[in-house]
């Protein structure tokens, strides 16, 4: 009897790594908004925050095209993890890495975007 018990609770540990977490999400990793979860080719991202958008404005020439980096959370089953994503490096995340490869709208010349209507493409290369 003690045995069954044993392997009974031994057993829980590994059932409840399998368990995964409703998340309300997209499964279009390139229209990906704030606050909005989306399914990246097995990571699940949210991106929470613009931290900078440095991009060249709209018809202006500029030496540096600039970057986008956005702080973003890694829905694990185990907690949620903050990431910051840059538009001009990958990250690794998981086995892989987290490309943030498109930020749309084009930044306007007075360089103010509202922050619900930035869009995200993401890619995530590696996995299994």
């Amino acid at each position: 009897m003690q045995m069954r018990t044993l392997a009974a609770f031994l057993s829980f540990p590994i059932l409840a790594g399998c368990i995964s977490l409703p998340i309300a999400q997209s499964q279009d990793p390139s229209n990906a908004r704030i606050g909005q979860a989306v399914y990246v080719d097995g990571p699940v991202i949210k991106p929470v925050a613009v931290i900078e958008d440095s991009r060249c404005p709209a018809e202006v020439q500029c030496v540096w095209p600039g970057r986008v980096r956005i702080k973003a959370l890694w829905m694990r089953a185990d907690g949620p993890r903050e990431l910051l994503l840059a538009s001009d490096q990958p990250m690794a995340v998981a086995d892989g890495m987290m490309t943030l490869s498109e930020v749309r709208p084009v930044r306007p010349k007075n360089g103010k975007i509202d922050a619900s209507k930035y869009r995200f493409s993401l890619s995530f290369a590696g996995g299994l």
